[in-house]
């Protein structure tokens, strides 16, 4: 079903999320022409650049769209900028005002010391999906142009700007099952009242304003003169989704169950040649590139011709084997702790009439978790029946110790009731290539939503830690309500393969193509910090003392032990490890003030240098 939040949009931060040394440079654009946009930059930033946009109500990302001509796609939705409903308490039959991408002022009159006119032939155009791995938007949806005419005389004012809906199209009630269609806009540029400075155009949808629903997926939007209907070529080779992990079995793991057998012989690309009816002689490479931006390995095969593009219904997938599966013939060392690596791919070929869109970086974590998906969810996965179980394969190389279960439920979904409805975690020992023997059946919990982050899923504690002896399990959970428990579902990386669900009292493996978002949460017991970032440092006892515990509207922190000449900092996490607080440590003690947090189970931590040196938990009771 459809999601109802954005886990990817809730309260992004920007400078945590983009590594700007490995990420997709954002070209710079003036107000000049031609101007073009195919979101590139999607796999670094989910809103548009604002080198081409004044809003940022679209969700910009490289999962939404099936078959995408070019990494990146704006879709428009029922969602705001931060991930949240326009208006949750909507009924499914409304439709209303949601997204709106508005360009940046340009100056059509004179540009460059040339002046323009409708006898220059200008147009705007773009390509268009309807639902992709989203949900069809019906047929009282739509997605809208309008154009703003800079100088605008009415009878009754002065002269005023104003906009004017130049171009629409409706939803449908059906579409067919898997439709990677694209459609073209073409919108040609003759009232001489736009051919001033500021003229601006902005693409806006109606949809059901409560969810994650009513998909418009909109990709290579060009604005351009001397412009043909007919000229629907575009020159170039771009990769159209993310490469698949060098990993054979995961997205993530935990860095000490790395060993050499976890990675592939070869994996999957996704290059498109857009140039229709032209074969494009294109150069692949790749380089694993090591947390310090060392290059480890290099491989490239030269160049290949790719496929023969046929019309916006079928573009050209490339079919050449060098470049469509390339041979890993790396391995990765052992770890030592927690790290990541970057795999970047680059593709080339001349002409390209963009190059922007022809180099990935892609990043292979390595921290105390497993993980099928990509860390985005485009749809929900629910069983709806009371006491439905669900089984996720892991596998484990080594024994280690079972600590939580990171679980992605709907942010937002029936909100109270769902935080009201009951689940149990269990683990399941391997039945034959199905969930066998429960092993661990753990106590009631209820679903969390995290209010902060980017790609953060809640952390769900064991309510005892469970040491594993290497094998294959099975991890989920139980529903203890008739609720639909609403989980995360990638439907870019296809783990099925992994899920097991049952229904009836039997175990049946999932047929829908996609990766749950249940993530097992490893590490021995020095490691466990209640979801507070992990370090192999052993807080130390007594540095800290917090009172009053329990407590109501405010805390003391008193220190003992620590030298003065250094600068000590003083952290509040939630016992979901949500860093809720942050202040530098003073002299003889330290206050916070407790009175916007709900009551529950809290932890004070001491930090210096960004090590954890102490904790100490306590309880806000109201």
């Amino acid at each position: 079903m459809p999601l109802q939040g954005n886990i990817n949009l809730i309260n992004y931060n920007p400078v945590k999320s983009l590594d700007k040394n490995y990420s997709n440079k954002i070209a710079a654009v003036s107000d000049t022409l031609p101007f073009f946009e195919d979101f590139y930059y999607a796999p670094n930033s989910p809103y548009p650049s604002g080198n081409h946009w004044t809003d940022s109500s679209v969700f910009v990302n490289t999962g939404l769209a099936l078959a995408p001509p070019s990494i990146g796609i704006a879709s428009f939705d029922g969602l705001n900028k931060k991930g949240y409903p326009y208006y949750l308490a909507a009924m499914p039959n409304i439709s209303s005002a949601a997204d709106t991408l508005t360009s940046k002022p340009i100056n059509l009159y004179f540009q460059s010391s040339v002046f323009h006119s409708p006898a220059d032939s200008l147009a705007l155009s773009f390509l268009y999906q309807r639902a992709g791995f989203g949900e069809n938007p019906e047929v009282d949806d739509s997605l809208v142009v309008e154009f703003y005419k800079p100088l605008y005389t009415n009878s009754l004012t002065a002269t005023v700007g104003k906009w004017f809906r130049v171009w629409s199209t409706k939803g449908n009630n059906t579409i067919a099952s898997g439709d990677s269609s694209y459609k073209r806009a073409f919108i040609r540029i003759l009232d001489t009242a736009y051919f001033h400075d500021g003229f601006r155009f902005r693409l806006r949808n109606k949809a059901t304003p409560s969810g994650s629903v009513d998909h418009w997926n909109v990709d290579y939007i060009n604005l351009k003169k001397f412009y043909s209907k007919t000229d629907t070529t575009y020159n170039e080779v771009a990769f159209g989704y993310m490469p698949r992990p060098i990993l054979k079995n995961y997205s993530s793991m935990p860095y000490y169950q790395y060993n050499a057998g976890e990675m592939r012989s070869k994996f999957s690309n996704f290059i498109r040649n857009n140039s229709v009816g032209l074969v494009k002689n294109t150069n692949y490479e790749y380089s694993i590139i090591d947390a310090a931006g060392t290059t480890l390995y290099s491989y490239g095969n030269g160049a290949s011709n790719t496929g023969n593009a046929n019309p916006f219904a079928t573009r050209g997938w490339d079919s050449v084997l060098t470049h469509k599966n390339p041979p890993v013939n790396y391995t990765l060392s052992p770890m030592t702790d927690s790290t990541h690596f970057y795999v970047k791919h680059v593709i080339s070929s001349n002409p390209d009439v963009w190059k922007y869109n022809d180099t990935i970086y892609q990043r292979l974590e390595f921290n105390n978790f497993y993980a099928y998906d990509d860390g985005s969810a485009e749809a929900g996965y629910y069983l709806n029946t009371f006491g439905a179980k669900l089984g996720l394969r892991y596998t484990l190389n080594v024994t280690d110790t079972l600590r939580a279960l990171d679980i992605h439920f709907d942010p937002i979904t029936q909100g109270n009731l769902i935080q009201a409805a009951g689940f149990r975690m269990y683990v399941w020992s391997d039945g034959g290539g199905q969930p066998g023997t429960v092993i661990r059946k753990d106590s009631v919990m209820y679903p969390k939503y995290l209010q902060f982050g980017h790609n953060k899923l809640p952390r769900y504690f064991f309510s005892s830690p469970m040491v594993l002896s290497p094998g294959t399990y099975y991890f989920g959970f139980q529903q203890i309500t008739n609720q639909q428990l609403n989980v995360g579902f990638d439907r870019n990386f296809n783990h099925s393969d992994a899920l097991y669900y049952d229904v009836s009292g039997f175990w049946q493996q999932s047929g829908i193509p996609g990766s749950l978002m249940i993530h097992p949460v490893m590490g021995h017991a020095s490691r466990a910090l209640v979801g507070i970032e992990e370090t192999a440092y052993k807080p130390k006892e007594g540095l800290i003392k917090v009172y009053p515990n329990p407590a109501n509207d405010k805390i003391f922190i008193a220190t003992t032990g620590l030298d003065k000449q250094n600068t000590y900092e003083i952290e509040l996490h939630s016992v979901l490890g949500a860093q809720l607080q942050s202040v530098v440590l003073e002299n003889g003690q330290t206050e916070l003030n407790l009175q916007e947090y709900a009551a529950g189970l809290y932890f004070v931590v001491l930090k210096q240098n960004n090590t954890v040196l102490s904790q100490q938990k306590f309880i806000i009771s109201r």
